[in-house]
């Protein structure tokens, strides 16, 4: 399931911060990431970073906590800055996120961080990008590297993310920002894309990601 990793410069015997939301994209990650972790000598560091927006989140530290105890690994809990005010708050969590994600990759040195982001993630950043007008380098939606960002799971829908996550008995929750229709992204998810598959392609989750991997192939 996980993207083939043999392509990032040092990603053999290298440290790796894992964020961890405790939603079930970040945990199969972890799961993943565990599952090979003696075959590449990775250090795993979960790490949640707690935004203090629902009143549900120092719970969702629990659970990330209690995965890592589960998988043998540290858990390193981060809290965010309060988003300042006439601030997109989406936009700012996502930063504040990996700042400290970042802060914390330094402190522990090590090489990566690595994020959940997969197909139907990939499908809605191009998707949004279109919306916008924007270029070709829009176009090529999200990287397996940046910098020191991986995705692994860029490759893998959603669908089989949660058939496998099912069949598992590690904890998770469901995100109530994720059903927020303020959010552009998740009326993407939830509007957009299920309206285009329904009346236009049902495979347009896959042709949006193949568009992007085709754009980044061409356009290097």
């Amino acid at each position: 399931m996980i993207t083939n990793l043999n392509s990032v410069p040092g990603i053999s015997q290298s440290g790796i911060i894992v964020a961890l939301s405790g939603g079930l994209d970040s945990v199969f990650l972890l799961l993943s990431l565990s599952q090979l972790q003696k075959k590449y000598h990775w250090r795993l560091f979960p790490t949640y970073v707690n935004h203090h927006y629902l009143n549900e989140d120092d719970f969702y530290g629990k659970i990330a906590t209690l995965l890592a105890q589960k998988l043998n690994l540290p858990c390193s809990l981060l809290s965010a800055r309060s988003c300042p005010p006439k601030t997109n708050l989406e936009d700012w969590m996502r930063r504040e996120r990996y700042r400290l994600l970042e802060i914390e990759r330094k402190k522990q040195k090590a090489n990566f961080i690595a994020v959940a982001h997969h197909q139907s993630d990939q499908a809605e950043t191009v998707l949004a990008h279109i919306i916008r007008g924007s270029g070709l380098h829009g176009l090529q939606g999200m990287s397996l590297l940046h910098r020191k960002i991986i995705r692994p799971l860029l490759d893998c829908p959603k669908e089989e993310i949660t058939l496998l996550m099912h069949s598992t008995n590690f904890p998770y929750y469901n995100d109530k920002l994720n059903y927020c229709l303020n959010y552009q992204r998740n009326r993407l998810r939830q509007k957009l894309i299920p309206y285009l598959e329904k009346n236009f392609n049902p495979q347009i989750t896959k042709k949006l990601a193949k568009l992007a991997k085709i754009t980044r192939l061409t356009n290097i």
